[in-house]
């Protein structure tokens, strides 16, 4: 096992072709949420760049972008994924080891030279799902993408040596049958699409249609036709100047061969619809074979040293299906080859197969095991703080911090949970077989400590059972069509009462839920995700914030309807990978309760605090005690006095953190006055004192670059640290704004 160092160790962005720290020292990494929102950012020293975030906090749908410092140009808080991709940013395929990310080089537009002959081939793989009457784009990870190099024998000179040569029956009659469609007098011939395995794609050089999101309204619907009868179309392949047509009706094969390599990108839409000449025409040669992450994310360096011309890319893609690889998505050539691809293009491929459903992005888990994943979507066991006397040295302060986690990011492990935690796990196929021989299972939440970490009297501990009211349900999907599904999900109602109330454990094999085969007969059904929410707690509903022992019982009921708890081999109770919440380990003692070589349940501490925070400002002062009052002016007499500047910054448990900001003006003027930290010690220049915070300053530091007078802004936000285990509860916030003005007059 990893050390507990180790374990809590930041991502680390690693450059392993070394550009040079010259290259690297205006180099940025940026983190991205799925709504496109920069969460993270951090610099470059050398060919390394230290992340806040651990390695679960960046699974799922998180990005990782490479970019020029974009702070130097706007200003950070306008940086977004827009603007990144904008600036023609570099995504990283998130391929860990460990808790580094490698990256073999990035874009020579980020470094600003050529690297060495290597060009950067990239794209993302999706799929559109109608779920539940709304059509969504999903990215689909753990697809096989091949990436092939496609040449054309359409070469001029002709080279014998080398180049194979197109027999001359082939060129006159394509330069005939082009002929003939100008000649005749209706639109000429369009291109279905989808074909069995893959639409065709436009006619636009170097961007395939197959490449374009479905952003807009024409294109969603064009999706939503399934059947090959009404199958959508595009448009023509555009007229041909004068001059082509002329020379292609010479009936002269070099003169025709000569026209078809100068004008291929206006020729080439129309060799699409005669698929028969394609092999006399075009090659096609396999480079490597990728996968996509859980972004639907793939890339490959190709190295162009040995190339004798444009680089033209194709791509096709396999799904595992059905315990093989299956073709999914083989569009035909040449339409649907990247000419003259562009280093660093994102090429798009929309897969249209029915075969291809959502695909869930992690391993699946033992079968024989019930496995807690997580608190919410990132706050897993090794995520949580398990002893007692524990406490984290913070802001030279020994912060007690049992309980809580590092889920936000924050490295010290000092968040406390509040309001809705949603409790994931996975169990597996085998868990109702002998070897484990359990078929129910109950949460059970005890509050062992008080809000202020005062122990609860043995005689004075209430435990509740989770979710003892209400019904435990799991989503699934029920495929009705081609690309549609219907989301719905299986209640499971608490059995018994009182102290004897537990659930049932949903079968992990979706096809053995007899409820739901009998809802849905002859479809195909799937869970919505391998892991599911096997108790929800309104931690506002508790006896009251402090830690709680949460315990997980596992067990069967008796011919007389009792509950009886078993129990098991301690590694049934999988817990997550500190590194990756989607793979397991076998749980540590703090987290099972051992009877003799079995273990008893699982078990782990969990601390509950939803207070609110407090944010007050208050009136600046001068060292001659003025105060800005309700008019806001302090009137002073010499630039050398002071002015303070306070503000309480509080929370009962010290579970914040704050900004402060001084703006002067407009704030193109940096006042410097930014303190920012924890609530519970001094932070910069300001000392907390009891309740408040505070600092001095001459009025000639604040006056700086003004003339005998200045207005003043100043911004308190405090932050509570609390989280549900995705989110931060922002709703626990506080801020407060005031204003001042200095003036001699």
């Amino acid at each position: 096992m990893k050390s507990e160092k180790s374990n809590q160790s930041p991502v680390i962005v690693k450059l392993l072709h070394d550009p040079g720290a010259e290259q690297t020292k205006d180099l940025r990494v940026y983190v991205v949420d799925s709504g496109g929102k920069v969460i993270e950012h951090a610099a470059f020293n050398g060919t390394e760049a230290q992340l806040k975030s651990s390695k679960d906090m960046l699974d799922g749908n998180n990005k990782v972008y490479i970019a020029p410092n974009l702070g130097e140009r706007v200003s950070a808080k306008k940086i977004n994924e827009r603007m990144l991709l904008k600036a023609n940013a570099y995504e990283a395929v998130k391929n860990f080891s460990d808790s580094v990310i490698s990256v073999n080089r990035v874009p020579s537009g980020i470094l600003g030279h050529i690297p060495f002959y290597n060009c950067l081939i990239t794209g993302h793989v999706n799929k559109y799902f109608y779920i539940g009457g709304e059509w969504t784009n999903l990215q689909l990870c753990d697809m096989r993408v091949h990436i092939c190099e496609v040449e054309t024998e359409l070469i001029w000179p002709y080279i014998p040596i080398y180049y194979r040569r197109i027999p001359p029956w082939v060129i006159v009659e394509l330069g005939q049958k082009i002929i003939d469609l100008h000649t005749v007098p209706v639109v000429g011939p369009t291109i279905p699409i989808p074909d069995p395995i893959g639409p065709v794609s436009g006619t636009k050089v170097n961007l395939p249609l197959s490449s374009l999101s479905l952003k807009n309204t024409n294109a969603r619907n064009a999706v939503k036709i399934n059947s090959t009868a009404n199958a959508a179309r595009v448009n023509s392949p555009a007229p041909l100047p004068e001059n082509v047509l002329s020379a292609l009706s010479t009936g002269s094969v070099d003169i025709i061969r000569k026209t078809m390599i100068d004008f291929h990108d206006l020729i080439y839409p129309y060799l699409c619809i005669w698929p028969i000449y394609w092999p006399y025409i075009y090659t096609c040669d396999e480079d490597t074979i990728v996968y996509t992450d859980c972004n639907g994310h793939f890339e490959m360096w190709e190295n162009t040293f040995s190339e004798d011309g444009p680089l033209n890319i194709y791509i096709w893609v396999e799904a595992y299906i059905g315990g093989n690889w299956v073709t999914v998505y083989k569009p035909a050539l040449p339409c649907n080859t990247w000419w003259n691809y562009s280093c660093g293009t994102d090429i798009n491929v929309t897969i249209t197969d029915s075969r291809v459903d959502p695909c869930h992005c992690g391993s699946g888990g033992p079968g024989d095991a019930f496995w807690f994943r997580s608190i919410g979507s990132s706050a897993g066991a090794l995520h949580i703080e398990q002893h007692l006397a524990h406490t984290q040295l913070v802001q030279s302060t020994n912060f007690p911090n049992v309980g809580c986690t590092d889920a936000l990011g924050i490295s010290n492990y000092i968040s406390p949970f509040g309001e809705t935690l949603n409790l994931e796990v996975f169990v597996g196929e085998n868990i109702y077989s002998s070897g484990v021989g359990v078929t129910h299972f109950r949460w059970k939440a005890t509050r062992v400590y008080d809000e202020t970490l005062h122990m609860i009297p043995s005689g004075s501990l209430t435990t509740t059972i989770l979710n003892a009211g209400t019904n435990v349900k799991r989503e699934y999907l029920v495929k009705v069509g081609t690309f549609s599904y219907l989301p719905d999900s299986l209640s499971i109602a608490p059995e018994g009462s009182g102290g004897n109330i537990a659930f049932r454990i949903p079968n992990q094999n979706i096809n053995l839920e007899s409820t739901i085969t009998t809802l849905y007969p002859g479809h195909e059904l799937f869970w919505r995700d391998i892991f599911w929410t096997s108790a929800t707690v309104d931690s506002t509903s508790l006896p009251g914030d402090g830690l709680y022992r949460f315990d997980l019982e596992l067990g069967k009921y008796d011919a007389s309807n009792n509950f009886v708890v078993t129990d098991v081999d301690p590694r049934t109770f999988q817990i997550s990978q500190i590194s990756n919440l989607d793979a397991s380990q076998d749980p540590t003692t703090p987290y099972v309760n051992m009877s003799g070589p079995l273990a008893h349940n699982y078990t782990m501490l969990v601390r509950v605090d939803n207070a609110h925070c407090t944010a007050h400002i208050n009136n600046a002062e001068s060292d001659t005690g003025v105060l800005s009052g309700s008019c806001g002016f302090i009137k002073y007499t010499n630039s050398t006095q002071n002015i303070i500047l306070s503000f309480k910054a509080l929370h009962p448990r010290n579970f914040a953190s704050f900004s402060f900001d001084v703006y002067k003006g407009d704030a193109t003027q940096d006042t410097g006055i930014h303190p920012t930290g924890y609530i519970f010690s001094s932070v910069d220049s300001f000392t907390l004192a009891g309740d408040t915070f505070s600092d001095q300053f001459s009025v000639s530091h604040l006056l700086n670059g003004c003339l005998l007078q200045a207005a003043f802004s100043e911004n308190l936000h405090v932050s509570a640290l609390a989280t549900n285990g995705s989110i931060k509860l922002d709703v626990y916030n506080a801020s407060d704004v005031n204003a001042f003005a200095l003036s001699n007059t």
